[in-house]
Formats: structure tokens, C-alpha cells, sequence
């Protein structure tokens, strides 16, 4: 008799129906949600899902049920959970909806989904040239593209997407939970991913995965706990089995083997079926092989067979591994003549024999993908019952009959000892995870290939130092340069910089510089991309450099494009002059090729058009650049199409165009949208827009902006939203929030390659050290970043540090002046004076005119610093202030604008002219507070109002002011953000009228107040009833006291009852325990906790 409940009737979960309700009512409402469910293994996760995918399926408005579960981890191909649930739905969709369901990103759809390519060709859908992109930025389209599939999907019915098993899950697979999860749009969708939490440890891949989505905070996924049963539960879970309910004795077994685990449960009600009593006190695999033990010979042999795979087999790899294994065999298979036999299919009738035995005893199921075991846990016990010289055989015959899948055969080869076989499969493998644009896997998938390759030397082993090598390269040479690039380009695609490093400086050496110079010289071309993005600044140019030397000077593409990259890093690195010079030169060289060099001449054009925007000649940069966006639109690339836009953007601010700079970038952003790559290019375009719609003062909109960038951003992508989110938080609250989300900002500097993002950085930590009073911190926080910047040739950033520097110090000196410490005053006037002198320096080397936005800006920066300078030196000059405020007004910076005018008021009130002074301080002050009240710049308004009350000055509209900045305040929680729950759905609260806790459906309100949806999913709430195993009051009381060891006439006088009555008691007692005495009886209710209602009320002395 099998051992599966798969027919019985569902128990149990109510919490977790009503935990999971309002993330399905969501959705129905057009809200997509996200959910990670958690259990220990066995505990019903999967179970849970058959249910909610019933119970979804029979609503009026029914779900689609998308749903795929991951393989062992090596045994799957990228992504195999959604394209095993999403293959179905795309094979069923008509030809002439295909199309649309796929979207604009076909490409990538195809890379996953080989099969549907020809009925795409036939509609005219494929495009006609590849799309360009970064290998960096392949995976994020890949992920859009099924994000996409997957909202259009959502507009024919709400979509419940379940994927399983993440702990087992491929790389690409946690890339896209984690996507699934933090990229919120407006679909129909309800995503749950479940994992065994007994399987995470610290180092294991999906812990970080978690980790990551936890920092997310409210934005991350709700979580949902499975919890083993408790003992009424797994009596339910019993009688939905065995057709009765169980006897007392029977549910201590249960209860006390499973410990609530609904798969050891129904393994031990099969095991007491099948096997001895003596069998039942083992551990879980004893019970599981004492079964297979009772199991006929034809299905032993498909169940050893299987056991050491990690996912399910066909039933015509089945037939190849069964075959490969008799190869190796001295002896023929164990025959049977027990039943009747008839092939099927692929399999002989002894194959298909034994596989219709352990399905039907619950061992194997037979599923779309193939033949699996039932649980996972059931696997690993037949697999460890294998000895070890026939586990081998067995992984040389799942090998050869798993070919198919690389990956899997991978692992099997290695097991068995075939290291040259392995190798081959792991480089399929990696091929395939290229194709998919899955770049961890590639490079897990790379490496294995890397650590099976053979040694060409004893060098190469590390047992002696590596010589260079003399004579010409051996194949084993070509292969392993190809697989060190190719780790390398993974490593980099995947976010891992560093190790990309690693391999290509592992690689240099290898090559004779006088025979190699081309090549070497295309590898430190990828050098420097790769140092750059690790933050490398200095290493990186100095790679693009020697890439240059090394690549021969004649005309060519790749002499053209390391020119390019190095003006490329050159403009990012401030060096606009020789920037300028080099993009020429390739744009030079790349147009002479023809046709080969249109995209070395569009991306040297980008280049050409941010230095010239930072130069003398702002509009022609502004002009070049609209052009390059013609022609990358023109060309498909969609890179360069939008980093353009980004460089675009950043010009326009530059010059003072800002609200054209936000325009641009949200036509970026539909552009993007349109392209069905939101999240991989809009999102560092919402992080430029934020930037430019703080300065101009909207800044909840820049608030908006940031938020909805961060929810994800492809690595190594430039421009980091949570800077000016954090920027935000600092100068409206400067509080713990704040100083949160600035520790993730200092966190990244590490990887912060370019001067203008750290340098916000550290601007931003200096703001914030100001406000909360250390100005130590500040001090530090300025001078790092002025030693960043100092040397470069961004004059505009040299301006902006130049007074963040100033403005600490103006503080720090009045600190010093008030100590007395004349020796760090004296240090303080110094650097300032340095400090401002330099930048001066810097903006006149620029060349720029006066009347030039960006000049403009810079020379508001410097006035600034000289102000503060002033200020530090007992120089302070309101007019200086009053020159500054006017400067600021005209260039639309509102919150700099509040700061000059706080600081002339300042001035003014410092000039000692008493009840003259307060006057003319007053209307700045109004300014001030008015605009500061407008940003809701609270520390600004507080230093306002705290120079206002020492002046004496009444403030204009201070009562609605004050009152405007409560209710903000107390919105913002003062910085402070609330707690984040992450269970779905409040616990019971207390009814007014009787005290008793309400039961509720999750969304607070109590059951009456129930929508269609939830009572379908949740269903009507049952009352709860103790378990009593059909025993009276009475007998419950007498029960209790037979626990306490109490004799019949102690009994008897305890409840008044006589000696011969409480026989009567003991004796259905026994009888409804199905226990053999009393002593029995006792052990039986304390273990069930029958005793625990009545104790109180039959031993109290009272």
C-alpha cells in the first residue's frame, strides 16, 4: 500500500492560508507581490502549494498556475525552474498570440526557449540584427525578458507563480528570485519561492541570496514559516490516511518519531504496514530501507538506479543508464517471474515493472520531467544505502545515460573517476550557460573545467616557479587562455570584478610580449575594464595605457578601440583635455574602417561629447550627443543608446539645463520601458534624474525616483541611486535612517571607480556629520574627499568639494576658537586658504567662459568656499552672502539658496548693530525658513529657528510653519524607520467587548469582513477542538489523576464517586487508549497533554 496521502484529504495550514491570502488578493487587485516560504525538509511545503494551487484554480476569477521546482545543485540547466514552468504555457499559446506574450525581448526569450524560435520566425518576430549589450548587463535583459513574459501573461488572468527548492537552485535562479522580488510592478502576479531552511548554512549560495533580499526591508518579500504539526494536526494527517482515527498509543509513536514532520509521519505509518515493529526505532533512512528492503527485485534495481541523480531521468535515459550499468555488471539484472510483464516504451518489461512497483508504493513519482523520487530525503537514504564500489557504477551509468544535460553528467563523470570526461562535460556546461547568459554558472561551471584540465608543466601544478614559456604554444595552452578569458568575462558579467582580475593577471604572463602583442594588448584592454570596475582607478588607466602601447599603431579596429577605452577612462577619471584628444583619434581610425568601425566611432563619440560639454563648449558637447543617440538608435546598440542618455543627462545639469536634464532622462526611461529593459537601463537613468530633481528642489519626486531605482540595478552599473536617496534623507532628517543608508553608500566605495559618485559620497557623510554635531567626522569625510578630487581635472567637482571643505572647516574653527586651540585654528585657516586657492586654480585652467552654465555653477561653488573661508578668518560679510544667495537664485538651486540666506542673517546678526541688525537679519531669516519649510529640510529649519530665538526674531507664519513641520516630522517618524514585519498579516487582537483575542484574515479585519477571494483561500475558520480520543469530562478527570499516580479509592474520594465506578472509568480508559494499563495510560496522556485541561481543576486543595 503506498506510503503518499496524495488522495487523502488536505490538513491542516490554516495560518499559512491566512498569511497568504491578502499577497493573492493583491495581486488579483493588480499588485504584483512577492512571498518566500520556508520549512524544514518534509514538513509539507510542497503539499501546502498542491492545495493553494486547488484552491486558486476553483476561483471564480482562477489563477494560472505557473510552476517549476530546481534540481540538485550542478544537475540543473540556468534558469530550469522558470522554463520548466513557463515552457508549458508558451507551447500552448497560438501563434498568433506568441508573439505578444514574448515582447519586445526576443532574443533572450529564445536563448531560453530553443523550441518556440521557428514559430517566431514564421510571425516575423526575430529581429534582423543582434541587439549589442555588455556582457554585464546580458543576465538583467534576460531577467526583464522573463519578467516580461510574465506580466503579459498576468493581463489574461492573475498569475501564481511557485518556484521550489531555491536551496537546490542554479545561480541564474536565485539572480531572478531575487529580481522577482524587488522589481515591483503593476501585475496580476503572486510570487512564492520555498526552501528548506534546515539546508542553509552560512556559506551556502541562497543564504546570501536572503540576506540581501532582508536589506530590502519592506520593499523585499513578505516570509511565511511552515511549522511541523502538533499532535491534533497529525492525527488528522492519520486518519486522512489510515481512514480512522488513531489510537492513543499509536499518535505517541507518530508524534514522538516525526516530530511533526508530515513525510516521516506517512514513511512510519507504511513502515508499522510493511515491516516489523523492531524496524520502527531506527532513523528516518532505516525506516525508508526496511521498505525498500519489502520491494521486489525489478524495483530495487530502477530505485538504486536513480538514487545517486540529481534530477528526474526520462524513461529513455533510464533505459540508456540501465544498460550502461549491465555493461559493467558480472552478472545479468535480477529477473522476476512474480507478475506478468509488458514493456513500455523505452523500458523492458523488468524496467517498467519495477517502476510501476515503486510508484506505486509511494518511492518514485512520475512527473512531466521525468522519473524523481517523491522527496528528496527518500532519495538520500537509498543513496546511502549503496555501497560505495556500486555507487561508482551506478554514477558511470547516469553519466553516460544523462549526456543530455552536461551539467549532471558533469558530476557523475567526476564521481566516477573519469576526470578527461568530466572536463568535456563541464566546458558544455559552461557553453550553455553563456548561451544564457548566466554568468555564475558559467564561471562555477569554467572553473570545475580549469581544475580538471592536465597540467602542461610541473610549473603549471605549482610545484616550481613558472617559467616563461620559449617555444610556440601547445593546444593545451589554447585551451587554457580561452577558459582563463572566459572565467575572467564570467567573473566580470556576474559582478565579480576582482576575480576577473585574478584571472586575466593570471593570464598575462603566459604571453611573449614581442610574438603576442596584439593580443596582450586586447587583454589589458579588458584589464582596465575589469580594474575600473573593481574601483581600481590608477590600475585601471595604467592597463588601457599599456594596451595602447601594445597594440600596433597601424589603422585597425582593435587599435581603435583601446584609444577609445582609454579616452573613456580618461573622461571618467576628469582628464577631459587628452579625453578629448584620443576620442578624436579613434573616431579617426574606426571611421576609415567602414562599416567594422561604427561602433567603435559611436561610443568614442559619446566620449568626444561629455568632454566637450565640460569644456569651452558646452552646446556643441550637448549637440554631439543628441547625434550619438540617433545613431545608436539607428544601430541597435542598446549599451551606448543609453549611456548616451545617462551622459546626456549629466551634461545638461552640468550646464544649468536641469529641468531639460530630467526631461531627457525620462524620455530615456520610456525608451527603456519600451524596450522591455526597464529596470536594466532605466534604473541608473531614475538615478541621474533623482540627482538633477533634488538640486532643483522636488524632492520627494528625487525621493520617488531613488526608491524605484534601488529595487535592483545590473552590476557594475554607474550612477548609484541610494546616494541620492541618502542625500534626501540627510538633508530632511539627518537621523538614524540617514546615517543607514550612508553606511551602505561608505560600504561601496570600494567599488566606486569614478571621482563624481564618491565624491558625492563623501560630501554627503561631511552634511551629515555636520548636523549631528562631530565635526571630527566631518573633518574626515571632507579631506578625503578633496584628496580624491584635487588632482583631477573635474574643475566642476574640485568647486563643489572645494566648499564642502570650507564649510567644515568654518565650523571646526569656531569649535577650535571656542576651545582656544590656537595651533588647530591656525592648521584650519591654512588648508582652507589651500583649499580654495586650488580650486580657484582649477575652474581658470578650465578655459571656461563666464557665461557658460557650468562656469557659472563652479564659480557659485568657489564664492561659496570663499565665504566660508571668510567666515573662518572673522571676516563674515553679509553682502558676500547676499551676492551668493542671488547667485543660487539664479542658477534654481533652492536649498543653497536657504543656506546663503541663513548665512547672511548670520552675518548680519554677527555685524554687533544690535535692534538695527535684527531687522535687517529678519527678511533673510523668512527666506531661509520659508524655503527650508517648503523642502522639508528639517535640520536647516531647526538651525534657522535656533538662530531666530537667540536673536529674538518672530519668524513669518513660524505657528503654521512649526505645526507643518510636526506632521512632518511625525510622518517621517523623526528619521526613525518603523520595523519591518515580515509575516504577512497581524496576529490575533483583543475584541473590545469580550477581552478574546479576534480571529482575523490577515488584512486586520475580522472573518465576517472576508472578500470572495480570501474566503476561497482561506475558506471557513473551524473551530478549534482539543483532541479528547472520544473520553468524557469525567473521564478526562479521572484520567488526570492516574497521571498523578492516585490509586482507585484516592480517586474515588477525590471526586466523590465510588471505587467501582472509577473501575467502570479506567476501563473505557484503556479501552479508548487502546493501552494496556495504567501505567500506559499515564505516559500516553502526559505525551499528549490529555491531562493538562483538568489538572487544575481535580488537584487543587481549595
Amino acid at each position: 500500500m503506498p506510503a503518499t496521502r496524495d488522495g487523502a484529504r488536505f490538513v491542516g495550514r490554516d495560518a499559512a492560508f491566512i498569511r497568504l491570502a491578502p499577497a493573492l488578493e493583491a495581486a488579483a487587485g493588480g499588485e504584483s507581490t512577492a512571498v518566500l516560504l520556508d520549512g524544514p525538509g518534509g514538513v509539507g511545503v510542497t503539499r501546502f502549494l498542491d492545495e493553494v494551487a486547488r484552491r486558486v484554480g476553483a476561483l471564480s476569477e482562477p489563477f494560472a498556475v505557473v510552476r517549476g521546482r530546481a534540481f540538485r545543485p550542478g544537475a540543473d540547466e540556468p534558469y530550469g525552474p522558470i522554463v520548466r514552468a513557463l515552457r508549458p504555457v508558451l507551447r500552448e499559446t497560438p501563434d498568433d498570440a506568441l508573439v505578444g506574450l514574448v515582447g519586445p525581448v526576443v532574443e533572450d526569450v529564445v536563448h531560453l526557449f530553443p523550441d518556440i524560435q521557428a514559430r517566431l520566425g514564421v510571425a516575423g518576430a526575430l529581429p534582423d540584427r543582434p541587439t549589442i549589450t555588455a556582457p554585464e548587463r546580458r543576465q538583467g535583459r534576460v531577467l526583464e525578458a522573463i519578467l516580461g513574459v510574465i506580466g503579459r501573461l498576468s493581463e489574461r488572468q492573475p498569475v501564481f507563480l511557485i518556484l521550489e527548492d531555491l536551496h537546490d537552485a542554479d545561480a541564474g535562479t536565485r539572480a531572478l528570485v531575487t529580481f522577482l522580488s524587488r522589481v515591483r510592478r503593476h501585475h496580476r502576479v503572486t510570487f512564492v519561492g520555498t526552501y528548506a531552511s534546515d539546508e542553509l548554512t552560512r556559506d551556502h549560495p541562497l543564504s546570501a541570496t536572503l540576506a540581501d533580499l532582508s536589506a530590502a526591508g519592506a520593499s523585499g518579500p513578505a516570509r511565511i514559516r511552515i511549522e511541523p504539526f502538533d499532535r491534533s494536526e497529525l492525527a488528522d494527517l492519520v486518519q486522512a490516511i489510515e481512514g480512522e482515527r488513531p489510537t492513543g498509543s499509536a499518535l505517541v509513536l507518530v508524534a514522538d518519531r516525526s516530530r511533526g514532520l508530515p513525510l516521516v509521519a506517512e514513511e512510519l505509518l507504511a513502515a508499522r504496514r510493511e515491516v516489523s515493529d523492531a524496524s520502527l526505532t531506527g532513523s528516518f533512512d532505516d525506516l525508508v530501507i526496511a521498505r525498500l528492503a519489502r520491494r521486489g527485485p525489478e524495483a530495487r534495481r530502477v530505485i538504486r538506479l536513480l538514487a545517486p541523480s540529481g534530477r528526474p531521468v526520462a524513461r529513455d535515459e533510464l533505459a540508456e543508464t540501465a544498460a550502461a550499468f549491465e555493461l559493467t555488471a558480472d552478472r545479468l539484472p535480477p529477473r522476476s517471474s512474480t507478475r506478468p510483464r509488458r514493456g513500455e516504451g523505452a523500458l523492458d518489461p523488468d524496467l517498467s515493472a519495477g517502476l510501476d512497483e515503486a510508484i506505486e508504493h509511494g518511492i518514485l513519482v512520475d512527473e512531466p520531467d521525468g522519473i524523481a523520487f517523491r522527496h528528496e530525503h527518500i532519495r538520500r537514504a537509498a543513496s546511502a544505502d549503496l555501497l560505495p564500489r556500486v555507487r561508482r557504477r551506478h554514477h558511470l551509468a547516469l553519466a553516460t545515460g544523462l549526456v543530455a544535460h552536461p551539467g549532471e553528467a558533469a558530476n557523475h563523470w567526476l564521481e566516477a573517476h573519469v576526470t578527461d570526461r568530466a572536463f568535456a562535460s563541464a566546458v558544455d556546461a559552461a557553453g550553455g550557460a553563456e548561451a544564457a547568459h548566466a554568468p555564475e554558472d558559467a564561471l562555477a561551471a569554467i572553473e570545475l573545467a580549469l581544475s580538471l584540465l592536465e597540467p602542461r608543466t610541473a610549473a603549471d601544478a605549482g610545484t616550481t616557479p613558472a617559467p616563461r614559456p620559449k617555444t610556440a604554444p601547445t593546444q593545451s595552452d589554447d585551451i587554457a587562455t580561452t577558459l582563463h578569458l572566459r572565467a575572467a568575462e564570467a567573473a566580470f558579467a556576474a559582478g565579480r570584478p576582482a576575480r576577473a582580475v585574478a584571472y586575466v593577471d593570471a593570464l598575462v604572463n603566459r604571453f611573449d610580449e614581442r610574438r603576442d602583442r596584439l593580443e596582450l594588448g586586447m587583454i589589458h584592454e579588458r584589464l582596465g575594464r575589469y580594474r575600473r570596475a573593481a574601483g581600481d582607478r590608477a590600475g585601471s588607466l595604467a592597463a588601457f595605457e599599456r594596451a595602447v602601447d601594445l597594440v600596433p599603431a597601424q589603422p585597425s579596429l582593435e587599435r581603435a578601440t583601446v584609444i577609445a577605452a582609454l579616452a573613456q577612462g580618461l573622461m571618467i577619471d576628469g582628464s577631459f583635455d587628452r579625453a578629448e584628444q584620443l576620442a578624436n583619434e579613434a573616431i579617426e581610425i574606426a571611421r576609415a574602417l567602414g562599416p567594422a568601425g561604427d561602433g567603435v566611432v559611436l561610443h568614442a563619440t559619446t566620449t568626444l561629447g561629455v568632454g566637450l560639454g565640460w569644456g569651452d563648449e558646452p552646446e556643441a558637447g550637448v549637440a554631439l550627443l543628441r547625434e550619438a543617440r540617433t545613431r545608436a538608435e539607428e544601430s541597435g546598440d542598446l549599451d551606448e543608446l543609453f549611456r548616451v542618455y545617462a551622459n546626456l543627462t549629466t551634461v545638461l545639469d552640468l550646464v544649468g539645463r536641469r529641468g531639460e536634464a530630467v526631461e531627457v532622462a525620462f524620455e530615456g526611461i520610456e525608451a527603456s520601458r519600451r524596450a522591455g529593459l526597464e529596470a536594466v537601463y532605466g534604473n541608473f537613468l531614475r538615478a541621474n534624474a533623482s540627482d538633477s530633481l533634488y538640486l532643483l528642489g522636488r524632492w520627494p519626486e528625487s525621493s520617488a525616483m531613488s526608491a524605484t531605482a534601488l529595487e535592483w540595478n545590473p552590476p557594475g552599473a554607474i550612477g548609484r541611486p541610494i546616494d541620492s536617496l541618502a542625500i534626501v534623507e540627510i538633508e530632511t532628517n539627518a537621523g538614524e535612517a540617514a546615517r543607514r543608508r550612508l553606511g551602505e553608500m561608505i560600504v561601496g566605495l570600494e567599488t566606486v571607480s569614478d571621482a563624481q559618485y564618491a565624491v558625492r559620497i563623501y560630501r554627503a557623510a561631511a552634511s551629515l556629520a555636520l548636523w549631528q554635531g562631530d565635526h571630527a567626522d566631518a573633518g574626515r569625510a571632507a579631506g578625503r574627499g578633496w584628496a580624491l578630487v584635487k588632482d583631477s581635472g573635474d574643475w566642476s567637482l574640485i568647486a563643489k568639494m572645494a566648499a564642502t571643505v570650507a564649510e567644515v572647516d568654518s565650523t571646526a574653527a569656531a569649535d577650535a576658537g571656542a576651545r582656544r586651540d590656537l595651533a588647530a585654528l591656525a592648521a584650519i585657516r591654512s588648508r582652507s586658504r589651500d583649499v580654495v586657492s586650488t580650486a580657484r586654480a582649477a575652474v581658470d585652467r578650465s578655459g571656461v567662459r563666464a557665461t557658460i552654465g557650468s562656469r557659472r555653477e563652479a564659480d557659485a561653488w568657489l564664492a561659496q568656499a570663499a565665504a566660508h573661508r571668510d567666515r573662518l578668518e572673522g571676516r563674515d560679510d553679509p553682502r558676500t552672502w547676499e551676492r551668493l544667495s542671488a547667485a543660487w537664485a539664479a542658477l534654481a538651486n533652492p536649498y543653497e539658496l536657504a543656506k546663503a540666506r541663513w548665512h547672511q542673517a548670520e552675518a548680519i546678526l554677527g555685524s554687533g548693530e544690535g535692534r538695527s541688525a535684527r531687522a535687517r537679519a529678519r527678511p533673510a531669516l523668512d527666506d531661509a525658513a520659508r524655503i527650508a519649510t517648503e523642502l522639508a529640510a528639517r535640520p536647516l529649519l531647526r538651525e534657522i529657528r535656533e538662530l531666530a530665538g537667540r536673536a529674538m526674531i518672530k519668524l513669518s507664519g513660524d505657528e503654521t510653519a512649526a505645526t507643518a513641520e510636526a506632521a512632518q516630522a511625525s510622518a517621517a517618524g523623526n528619521g526613525q524607520e518603523a520595523p519591518v514585519l515580515v509575516a504577512v498579516g497581524p496576529g490575533p487582537s483583543p475584541d473590545q467587548d469580550t477581552g478574546e483575542p479576534r480571529r482575523t484574515d490577515g488584512t486586520g479585519e475580522p472573518d465576517g469582513g472576508r472578500s470572495s477571494l480570501m474566503r476561497g483561500i482561506v475558506g471557513e475558520a473551524p473551530a478549534a477542538r482539543p483532541d479528547t480520543f472520544g473520553l468524557s469530562r469525567r473521564e478526562r478527570e479521572v484520567l488526570a489523576l492516574i497521571a498523578e499516580g492516585r490509586t482507585n479509592r484516592e480517586i474515588g474520594e477525590r471526586l466523590f464517586i465510588s471505587q467501582k465506578t472509577v473501575g467502570v472509568h479506567v476501563g473505557n480508559i484503556l479501552a479508548k487508549l487502546r493501552v494496556s494499563g495504567r501505567v500506559e495510560a499515564a505516559a500516553v496522556a502526559i505525551r499528549l497533554g490529555l491531562t493538562n485541561a483538568t489538572a487544575a481543576g481535580t488537584t487543587s486543595g481549595r
